[in-house]
């Protein structure tokens, strides 16, 4: 579920330090900003619950990269490179508050960033599918783990019909 709480998102730390110079007494106050951790996600575990309803995955990647490979079965084709990628977003999170939303890209990069700067803004709860559908290194990502993959054009159609559906 995303929060917008910006309580949720980071916590402000006061750090009181004591310190003597030459006799005196020295009062220094730092606050800190700690930001939440991001949530990361295996390729396995959001395909599983993305399946089952639980869980709502965006493709962020470009149109051309869509077209090269085709989009994450299941994923809605919503590209970061839009102008209107905030409007879309914000639409997505009013409509499916009840659902996480998590975001996937080609190696975890630009899903990374975009989880951040939406944590920053006060929207925590974004799920960062980290290994992308590549991989990165840590992970081998959702083509090589064999999942299944759709043209964007299906992946578009499905899209549509799910924010056109009434609840």
């Amino acid at each position: 579920m995303v929060s917008t709480t910006p309580k949720s998102v980071f916590r402000k730390l006061s750090i009181v330090c004591l310190a003597a110079s030459g006799g005196a007494l020295i009062l220094m106050i730092t606050t800190a900003v700690v930001f939440a951790e991001t949530q990361k996600m295996s390729a396995n575990k959001a395909h599983s619950a993305a399946l089952g309803g639980n869980l709502i995955i965006l493709d962020i990647r470009s149109p051309g990269e869509w077209s090269e490979t085709g989009v994450a079965k299941g994923a809605w084709p919503v590209t970061m490179h839009d102008t209107s990628f905030g409007t879309n977003l914000q639409n997505i999170v009013k409509r499916y508050s009840d659902r996480p939303l998590a975001l996937i890209c080609a190696t975890g990069g630009r899903s990374n960033h975009v989880v951040s700067v939406l944590e920053q803004n006060g929207l925590s709860g974004v799920i960062d599918i980290s290994e992308g559908m590549f991989g990165n290194g840590d992970a081998p990502g959702w083509v090589a783990r064999g999942l299944p993959i759709v043209d964007v054009t299906v992946a578009r159609a499905e899209h549509t019909a799910s924010i056109l559906k009434t609840d």
